[in-house]
């Protein structure tokens, strides 16, 4: 019988926890888990009411999964920030800081709140500037000024497969073009390919279907994302976002990656 799409895809997620990649049991870690840089437990224990939990983030999510090779520590802590503010989480508070040891620098930490309030809303954008602004004051960090987005040769247009989605709100159609587009993704302080790394995370842990099929498709053909690190964001984000969200993106993946001609066996 033919595979799902989810299945083909999923294989690696399924693969982090029965035993592909070595991982049988919390107790039996790899040797890579055995040396990851893991962090410091919080104090109050954040486990104490659920114990395996902590076995889990220690030998499976900082053990296996931040080890994996195919992001960057610097690109694990861009979509994990980029996701924990979407989803309005208090472990952003960790991340931030964390993210800062992991290469990002303060002002990027600042344009990933900013482009991800586009997507997730304004409220996220105020309660995570609220939580950069105390780890930056705790490292006696100040922003300087930001640069700013270049004036764009060519007005940005809506492509006319979304001309439906702003016919009942021109104004909305007008700010994607102008504010969304022509300012927010045009900004130099992250690159097009880390703007398609947060947006397709953070559409993941919304559950946005088809932006996030849009945002695939954008990542993949516009601004320099492997296959390989689509379905490394899809098995990072899982883990902060939920295993029912990761599936949706995996269906929409899967059929992204086969019309390309991917060979899906070869995703690790």
């Amino acid at each position: 019988m033919k595979k799902s799409c989810a299945t083909s895809l999923f294989a690696v997620a399924v693969a982090a926890l029965v035993g592909i990649s070595g991982y049988t049991t919390v107790g039996a870690a790899p040797a890579a888990a055995q040396q990851a840089d893991v962090p410091a437990l919080p104090s109050p224990d954040l486990y104490a009411g659920s114990p395996y939990l902590r076995e889990l983030r220690n030998a499976l999510v900082y053990g296996e999964i931040w080890e994996r090779p195919y992001l960057s520590k610097r690109d694990r802590s861009l979509i994990t920030i980029a996701v924990l503010q979407a989803l309005a989480r208090e472990e952003l508070a960790i991340h931030i800081p964390r993210g800062l040891d992991n290469g990002l620098t303060p002002e990027e930490i600042s344009e990933i709140i900013l482009h991800v309030t586009f997507y997730a809303g304004w409220p996220t954008g105020v309660q995570a500037s609220l939580t950069a602004a105390e780890a930056f004051e705790e490292r006696g960090i100040t922003l300087g000024d930001l640069p700013r987005a270049p004036a764009l040769e060519e007005a940005v247009t809506t492509p006319g497969g979304l001309s439906d989605a702003y016919a009942a709100v021109p104004r909305l159609g007008a700010l994607r073009n102008s504010l969304l587009y022509g300012d927010i993704w045009e900004r130099p302080l992250l690159s097009k390919r880390d703007r398609s790394l947060v947006t397709v995370a953070v559409n993941q842990a919304l559950y946005v279907t088809n932006e996030l099929r849009l945002h695939i498709d954008r990542a993949l053909d516009q601004n320099g994302v492997t296959p390989q690190e689509l379905s490394e964001v899809v098995l990072h984000v899982t883990f902060y976002a939920g295993w029912p969200a990761a599936v949706n993106a995996g269906r929409l993946l899967t059929p992204a990656l086969r019309a390309r001609d991917v060979d899906l066996a070869d995703l690790q």
